[in-house]
């Protein structure tokens, strides 16, 4: 088993050695830094995309429906109720209205 075993990390080492372009990191601007920020800038983009294209999927039925008027009164209603009922529920679990619950056992 130690034979094997020298014989495999023996291995491993001689094949680590093969490779020229090694990734060595050389302080600040060092390749794998500069990879690094290439990545995070992709990341960054990756992150605007994905959420402008959901925004537009989510959007363009709404605007398809308020070219129709009556499903414009529709929508219209439902949004203001949305945002109504949020403001009341947010309202409420912050404390600013002065609801109280009143338990009679």
């Amino acid at each position: 088993m130690i034979i094997l075993g020298t014989i495999s990390v023996g291995l491993a080492v001689f094949l680590m050695g093969i490779d020229e372009h090694k990734a060595l990191a050389l302080g600040p601007g060092g390749p794998l830094m500069e990879d690094f920020w290439e990545n995070m800038r992709r990341y960054g983009l990756y992150a605007l995309t994905v959420s402008t294209g959901v925004l537009y999927s989510v959007f363009q039925p709404i605007v398809e429906l308020l070219r129709n008027p009556i499903s414009a009164i529709l929508v219209l209603t439902i949004i203001g109720g949305s945002i109504f009922i949020v403001s009341q529920v947010v309202s409420a679990m912050i404390g600013l209205s002065d609801f109280s619950y009143d338990y009679s056992y």
